[in-house]
Parts: structure tokens; sequence; C-alpha cells
């Protein structure tokens, strides 16, 4: 069974991905559409 810190920081890496893919087709969603 995960501890209540590997669950915390498995979900804190999955947001820091979420919010770094945003950011980034944000930033380059001008070129690709």
């Amino acid at each position: 069974m995960m501890s209540l810190w590997d669950a915390l920081r498995m979900n804190m890496m999955i947001s820091y991905q979420e919010l770094v893919r945003t950011f980034l087709s944000s930033s380059l969603g001008s070129e690709e559409q």
C-alpha cells in the first residue's frame, strides 16, 4: 500500500506535468494551429 507521502508526491508530479504541458501548448499553440 502506498504511503500518504508517495500518493501526494505522485499527484504533485502529475499536476506539474499538466502545468508544463498547458504552458507549452499555450506558448507554442499559435504555431501548431
